[in-house]
């Protein structure tokens, strides 16, 4: 299998998740690791901004694009490291949306094997576009997790932002700690790809078990699906 990883929203986080299925792989010599094919294209449409301005259409063709790319350069799964993108899935191209590994998916699978409350940390546009509730299968969860309140999540969002351009903000640490705190959660839902920038450190902090990381969860994973190793095409996809 080789892996796709539609990135750049943001470009940090995407970079990160690539170094994470790296930092997994279980292979002695760098011959035998993971093929991945990564394209990092920041110019991506604002999520959050289609989602609450009903100007979704330019994304759509835009994701389109470059899934197809992937595709076409031999990407056999695809992870599109954005939450909030996972709201425009239902319209794309069928044969496109195929091989997508939902963020979403993973987190739902991750906490039906987890005890205890979580609280979802994401971006406004994911929240207001029911990303998570309208999958298949939240319900099966819906009553372990909770939410921040309005000012809670805008902090939260304004936060995350900061982190697409900054990276790992000690801050962002600080703000998990307190609001898992202050919900009476038992850990936290990591519902935005940029908090896989400091997903290690929030696992050293707060137990592993306590923090649900999607992109973690799929790094981890990828390596007994049967990942091509790099040898057999050593070239990495790097579309703007």
């Amino acid at each position: 299998m080789v892996l796709g990883v539609l990135g750049g929203m943001g470009p940090l986080a995407s970079a990160a998740f690539v170094n994470t299925v790296y930092r997994f792989d279980p292979a002695d010599r760098e011959q035998d690791m993971a093929r991945v094919l990564l394209d990092s294209a920041p110019a991506c449409p604002d999520r959050t901004e289609a989602i609450l301005n009903g100007t979704g259409a330019e994304l759509v063709y835009w994701l389109d694009e470059h899934l197809g790319r992937l595709v076409d350069a031999g990407a056999d799964s695809v992870v599109i490291a954005c939450f909030t993108a996972h709201h425009f899935l239902p319209r794309l191209d069928p044969r496109l949306r195929a091989p997508v590994r939902s963020l979403i998916g993973q987190a739902i699978s991750t906490l039906r094997e987890r005890d205890g409350r979580y609280l979802l940390l994401c971006t406004v546009g994911a929240r207001r576009a029911t990303v998570f509730p309208r999958d298949p299968g939240w319900a099966e969860v819906a009553s372990r997790v909770g939410w921040p309140d309005e000012a809670d999540q805008r902090a939260v969002h304004d936060m995350l932002y900061r982190m697409k351009r900054h990276g790992p903000l000690r801050e962002a640490v600080d703000m998990v700690r307190t609001l898992r705190s202050r919900y009476g959660c038992t850990g936290v839902v990591l519902g935005c790809t940029e908090l896989h920038l400091v997903s290690q450190e929030l696992c050293d902090l707060l137990g592993e078990a306590n923090v649900v990381d999607p992109l973690r969860e799929i790094a981890r994973s990828l390596h007994g699906s049967g990942l091509a190793p790099a040898r057999t095409d050593p070239r990495l996809l790097v579309a703007h």
